[in-house]
């Protein structure tokens, strides 16, 4: 019960950003920008693997984590400055919508279970050394 939260907002993912970003790449990919269509394309990949968030929502939560980062990135780097130009912020995605997608996100996300997994974790080693056979003739 404790990852419902979690697991229905990868519900939300899936059916909102995945519905309305195949509706954008159906409707008119051929008119965008290369850099539109690379926005668009990585929206609905990122919907496409919240799909195992929805299953699996612990072993996905750095999707979450993600989403958190690009849009917070975005909203700083891409949305802010035309803001405070008083210009028209680029519509890859709406910035209220933002704000409010990295509030909820920050709502739900387990942060004990964060911390303890990526945080506490003793580090994976790069390469496993080689087990030694005991029974060697």
């Amino acid at each position: 019960m404790e990852n419902m939260g979690t697991a229905i907002f990868f519900t939300a993912m899936v059916l909102v950003l995945g519905f309305n970003q195949l509706n954008y790449i159906l409707e008119g990919a051929s008119e965008w920008t290369h850099w539109r269509g690379l926005g668009h394309s990585m929206l609905f990949a990122l919907a496409v693997f919240a799909i195992g968030g929805v299953f699996r929502p612990l072993a996905f939560l750095p999707i979450m984590i993600y989403e958190i980062v690009w849009k917070a990135v975005w909203l700083v780097v891409v949305a802010l400055p035309p803001w405070l130009a008083g210009e028209q912020i680029p519509t890859v995605v709406s910035v209220k919508g933002s704000m409010i997608g990295i509030c909820l996100i920050i709502i739900v996300i387990p942060w004990k279970y964060v911390w303890w997994r990526y945080f506490t974790q003793p580090i994976e080693p790069w390469r496993r050394k080689k087990q030694v056979s005991i029974n060697q003739e």
